[in-house]
């Protein structure tokens, strides 16, 4: 792999001020409303405006998760469907990720 593995460009031609373009890198609240896909909502978590400063957040996509339980064997078969994954989320991350979650729920519950 070259040195610009994982490594994006894209130009853009707006048609609004250098000025303005600026202040909307540097207004947490403006850059909560338009870094982030349609289908996502965001969250600011820090935001340090300076030159060589950093922010972070996180990027949302409305999933809708279902969880059946049923009585079985003396216990509860959960079976969960996860849908609409969001952008970027493979079924099989997720699927793993669920697992995962499954997994600690099993251990608060059957530790008590």
């Amino acid at each position: 792999m070259g040195g610009n593995a994982g490594t994006t460009r894209l130009s853009r031609h707006i048609r609004a001020p250098r000025s303005r373009v600026y202040q909307a890198l540097l207004d947490a609240e403006a850059v909560q409303q338009w870094m982030v896909p349609d289908t996502m909502t965001s969250q600011v978590h820090s935001f340090d405006a300076r030159e060589g400063g950093t922010f972070r957040i996180s990027l949302t996509g409305e999933m809708t998760i279902t969880y059946m339980l049923v009585d079985a064997g003396g216990g509860t078969m959960l079976t969960g469907v996860h849908e609409n994954l969001p952008p970027g989320v493979s079924p099989a991350d997720n699927e793993l990720g669920t697992s995962m979650a499954i997994d600690k729920l099993a251990k608060l519950v059957e530790e008590r």
